[in-house]
């Protein structure tokens, strides 16, 4: 939890107004009395709060000073609470860097044990980040710092392991705070975590950490990695809209190559490998950092990307970096699709007939099965600041109007490893030589139609209305991004003119390839009722990709049809298969 004071950050942008929860109320502070801590530090507003206690500033009566002063919580098992306030006081004393919160005091209060820290002007980096990314350079300096802190940590035998913007203060004279050490472990120290308990922000833990074996300071790497791809590109690579989906991504996803990154891509390209001996050491990050910080192209090391094996990464069909936009109210039509430039259409081809193929369970969906199971069954698996605490990086759910909840799917069926098309549980695959895919269609839609002014194919259930489609063009010679694409399309519905829309663009990756998914409701003019669409959007160099699933809005029965539709038939798509 950072020990801070809002005023202008060392980023260089104007300061948001504090939040509800950043101050205190006056009835706080009267219930307070302006308390006098350890006959020295009387409290004067709280600054701050979370799952361990709360920050105040605080005045040092004895040499006039103003502090930060951290008021404990203790959840749980009261013994094991106390001795993680007590560790968090000893580690962060232990280390001597001026990008580490320096702790003045620990002042044993009520039978507690009070932190007094140095009190940081500014804001945190999550803070900032709520007002847009930063340029490389100003994001490789402050990664350069926390770095610093890391290793002076490091060097004591301390791993941070809560590496994230929210404990990432900026303060004055672009001064860069590192703080919250209250999950740390200290070697030769005993460990505070129960077997198999993690302790951080979920979207920050090391795969390494999840597969049982500990964290070390590369572990640290790995988060300062996350944290810098969330600095340039104002998003997080692995945050997603469910807990399970969420330990997924960390053990299997290979996030897309940050767009705005510039000379920092290679480096946090390397920093996110999943082996932790993939990972540069220390030293030669704080080198690439120092080059982009000074706007120089980094050394050596740096010049290709890590080689993983794509045998061992999957990749999910939900991601995050939601953007949510509702549109106006217009004349209501019914939107045109939206192709990208040069299409190249096909000669059509009709589905050929279907063979039995049985269906495989990842291995890795057996593993996030297992984790979730710790996280539901172990009560309080995740300590720290988890996804949902206050004072985290955000809420790990998106809402879309009226509070309906979109969930992502564990992840997506294991790939197949052969063409021959088959039939799974009341789904047929064909092969689809007009769009070079093998497509995989619930038996309800049994109308097909192919379009022969374009590479496509759609199918329908006559019965609820529920069309899944697939369309395929040539690649594109501007290199656009799929995310870019499904905006694009996503724009097309409000500027056709229709009417109560709510519309969510997602990016993703589909098989290591760029992918993005479009989740729209619309009212057109043809249409009294609410339609909704999902669509996933892939491009790479062989081509573009647009499968969809529309379905009417409302209905229950098929709306779940719907949903189940896209997922299945994404889930089981296979792309350049004939």
């Amino acid at each position: 939890m950072p020990a801070r004071a809002t005023s202008p950050s060392a980023a260089g942008r104007s300061p948001r107004p504090p939040s509800p929860t950043s101050t205190s109320t006056s009835s706080e502070v009267a219930a307070q009395g302006e308390r006098l801590i350890g006959g020295r530090y009387r409290l004067a507003e709280r600054i701050g709060s979370g799952g361990m206690g709360t920050v105040w500033r605080a005045v040092d009566e004895r040499v006039g000073r103003d502090v930060a002063v951290k008021e404990p919580r203790l959840p749980g098992d009261p013994e094991r609470a106390y001795a993680r306030l007590q560790r968090e006081a000893r580690a962060a004393a232990r280390v001597e860097h001026p990008s580490a919160v320096a702790v003045h005091d620990v002042v044993v209060e009520d039978g507690l044990p009070w932190i007094v820290m140095e009190l940081v002007r500014g804001e945190s980096l999550h803070e900032v980040l709520q007002r847009g990314p930063l340029p490389p350079a100003e994001a490789a300096r402050i990664g350069r710092d926390v770095l610093g802190a890391l290793r002076a940590a490091h060097a004591k035998g301390i791993v941070h392991r809560d590496v994230k913007p929210a404990n990432v203060l900026l303060g004055p004279h672009g001064r860069v705070v590192l703080t919250d050490f209250g999950i740390a472990h200290v070697q030769g120290e005993e460990s505070l975590t129960m077997s198999g308990e993690f302790v951080g922000s979920l979207e920050f833990i090391a795969p390494e950490r999840m597969s049982g074996d500990g964290a070390g300071p590369s572990s640290d790497l790995w988060a300062l990695g996350v944290l810098l791809y969330t600095a340039v590109e104002g998003w997080s690579p692995f945050r997603r809209t469910t807990l399970e989906s969420t330990l997924a991504a960390i053990l299997s996803f290979a996030p897309p190559p940050p767009e705005r990154a510039g000379v920092l891509g290679p480096l946090i390209d390397r920093l996110l490998a999943k082996e932790p001996a993939d990972r540069p050491d220390a030293a030669t990050v704080a080198a690439g950092l120092a080059a982009a910080a000074d706007g120089r192209p980094l050394p050596q090391p740096f010049d290709a990307p890590v080689a993983q094996d794509p045998a061992a990464l999957r990749e999910l069909g939900d991601d995050v970096g939601t953007v949510r936009l509702k549109a106006p109210t217009r004349t209501p039509a019914r939107p045109s699709p939206v192709k990208p430039a040069q299409e190249t259409p096909a000669t059509p081809a009709q589905a050929t007939p279907a063979t039995k193929r049985p269906r495989r369970r990842s291995p890795v969906a057996l593993i996030v099965a297992a984790l979730l199971g710790a996280v539901l069954v172990g009560g309080g698996v995740w300590l720290g600041t988890s996804l949902g605490t206050s004072g985290d990086d955000g809420a790990p759910f998106s809402e879309g109007s009226g509070g309906e909840l979109h969930e992502a799917s564990l992840m997506p069926e294991e790939p197949r490893n052969t063409t021959t098309p088959g039939k799974v549980k009341g789904w047929t695959a064909h092969e689809e030589s007009s769009v070079r895919a093998v497509i995989s269609v619930p038996d309800a839609l049994t109308d097909v139609y192919h379009d022969p002014s374009e590479d496509g194919v759609q199918y329908t259930d006559p019965k609820s209305d529920v069309t899944l489609s697939l369309k395929r063009w040539a690649p594109a010679s501007g290199g656009s991004t799929a995310y870019a694409w499904a905006t694009s399309v996503g724009d097309s519905y409000e500027a056709n003119g229709n009417t109560d829309i709510s519309k969510t663009v997602t990016r993703t990756s589909f098989h290591g390839k760029d992918a993005a998914q479009l989740d729209i409701t619309y009212r057109s003019a043809a249409d009294s009722g609410l339609t909704r669409e999902m669509r996933l959007y892939v491009v790479d160099d062989t081509g573009r990709y647009d499968l969809g699933v529309s379905m009417p809005k409302g209905v229950r029965t098929y709306e779940k049809q719907g949903t189940d539709t896209f997922k299945g038939a994404r889930d089981r798509l296979e792309l350049e298969k004939s």
